[in-house]
């Protein structure tokens, strides 16, 4: 196995673990062995250690000492700071993407303006999608690189949350991103961080709500 293989591999293993992680098939406190894991993705214990160091780096993976490895508890702390960091991150975008964003790269936000024309039905997928294509539009690269790490996270709290999605009026949700999409389209980068805060508040309230009736820790 030559060098590029090598590392491509290191990659996939990291990558199926953390998308596991992410939408819990790999549960919350779940314990992590390094020669289960071995065995199952048929490699060694290194791509495996060099994954998991990574994803405790990212915070979804904790390491005890002579315990080994085990998935992050999901915490209503943990997740107002997530919210915390998100706010600063999407709002500091806004303005960026509506200054320098191309008008092609604008226009093509289009097709977040409803479920239809994202092609799915899937709304957990269309609204990760839609906020990580905005900060993605963001010049600053250490912004969009680490908004989309920090949105991609929220799908383990969406997961726990799973009993609110019934109650969720997702009409009103996409309207809100019509209406950023409308501010960035504008040019008007300080109107769309200001939706984009009144939008993100919105899900503070309603997934620590959620949160604080399940399972999980303070």
């Amino acid at each position: 196995m030559n060098i590029e293989t090598t590392h491509l591999r290191r990659e996939e293993i990291y990558q199926r673990l953390r998308a596991e992680i992410l939408s819990c098939a790999l549960a919350p406190g779940a314990n992590l062995h390094e020669a289960e894991l071995a065995e199952r993705f048929a490699i060694s214990k290194s791509p495996i250690r060099d994954a998991l160091m990574r994803l405790e780096a990212e915070r979804l993976v904790l390491v005890a000492p002579r315990k080994g490895y085990r998935v992050a508890p999901i915490s209503v702390s943990d997740a107002r700071d997530l919210f915390g960091l998100r706010m600063v991150l999407e709002q500091a975008a806004a303005p960026d993407v509506a200054a320098n964003a191309s008008e092609a790269d604008l226009k093509a936000l289009d097709r977040f303006r409803s479920l239809a024309a994202w092609g799915s039905d899937d709304f957990v997928t269309y609204n990760r999608e839609f906020h990580c294509a905005v900060v993605e539009l963001c010049s600053n690269r250490r912004i969009a690189e680490t908004g989309r790490s920090v949105i991609e996270q929220f799908d383990r709290l969406v997961v726990m949350s799973i009993s609110t999605l019934a109650e969720r009026n997702t009409e009103g949700l996409i309207a809100e991103h019509a209406a950023i999409i409308d501010a960035l389209q504008a040019r008007d980068g300080r109107l769309a961080a200001r939706l984009l805060q009144k939008h993100i508040e919105f899900g503070v309230k309603r997934v620590l709500k959620a949160l604080e009736q399940a399972a999980v820790i303070p």
